[in-house]
């Protein structure tokens, strides 16, 4: 079933302790149940679950065993606009050794992502491309991830702003990416046998140890693309095709097993 999947997303998935030099702090949303849609009408099935995961994930070993007061997870009616503002001023807290975190499940749009209370045809009730890089752009952390699994997000690498993007930081060592579900035209996948989206189930297995494609306990950025790429356009039948982008190491850890 196509459906606008959405997941910006923001998502660093740590290191083991003794490797932590920093914190991980992580803004991580799932919205379901829309205020102005119905099931039938537009609501989603699996969003808000896939949310809960990655916060599962995150506070595990394999994510870094982030600490709970360093989440902000907003479900269905939690998200709303004003909400999701507030929480991206928890990646001001982030240090030069940090690492801050987006991971938005629900709908898509071109330009934006939709909060619980978005008003249909009002781009105003949206969380537009630029907020939320300008949220990346102002906080000092030397990691950051934008994880979207979502219709359209591809479109997050084609806007043209007078702002600072995401990506386009001064080139001094720091891993910037966006990690997204789909290409800027395609929709995302809500895979009913999955219970979730198809593109954050095989980020999860892949980050959980199926990504090892080396089989040294390490997952990278490179081998969670190998991973979830093919793994993800297979199960679409070609319908959905991720993308990796950026200014990051290929050898940037994700995930200690």
């Amino acid at each position: 079933m196509l459906i606008n999947v959405l997941v910006c997303l923001t998502l660093f998935l740590g290191y083991p302790a003794p490797a932590v030099s920093g914190n991980t702090y992580a803004v991580v949303i799932g919205i379901s149940d829309y205020r102005a849609l119905s099931y039938a009408t537009g609501d989603l099935r699996f969003a808000d679950r896939d949310a809960k995961q990655i916060v599962t994930f995150l506070r595990s070993k394999s994510g870094g065993n982030v600490s709970g007061v360093n989440i902000r997870l907003l479900a269905n009616r939690e998200a709303t606009l004003a909400a999701v503002q507030q929480a991206l001023q928890l990646f001001r807290k982030a240090g030069t050794n940090d690492r801050v975190i987006l991971y938005f499940s629900g709908h898509g749009l071109p330009g934006s992502f939709a909060p619980y209370d978005a008003r249909p045809g009002d781009q105003r009730t949206m969380l537009s491309y630029q907020a939320i890089k300008t949220a990346f752009h102002d906080s000092p952390a030397s990691t950051k991830l934008c994880i979207a699994d979502a219709c359209l997000s591809g479109g997050m690498t084609q806007l043209k702003t007078s702002r600072p993007a995401l990506e386009s930081k001064v080139n001094d060592g720091s891993n910037v990416a966006m990690i997204l579900a789909s290409r800027s035209t395609q929709y995302a996948v809500e895979d009913g046998q999955l219970a979730g989206g198809a593109f954050t189930h095989f980020l999860i297995k892949g980050l959980t140890g199926q990504g090892d494609l080396d089989g040294n306990g390490i997952v990278t950025i490179r081998e969670l693309h190998q991973y979830v790429g093919p793994q993800v356009r297979k199960r679409t039948r070609g319908r959905q095709t991720p993308m990796f982008y950026g200014r990051f190491s290929d050898s940037l850890p994700l995930s200690y097993l």
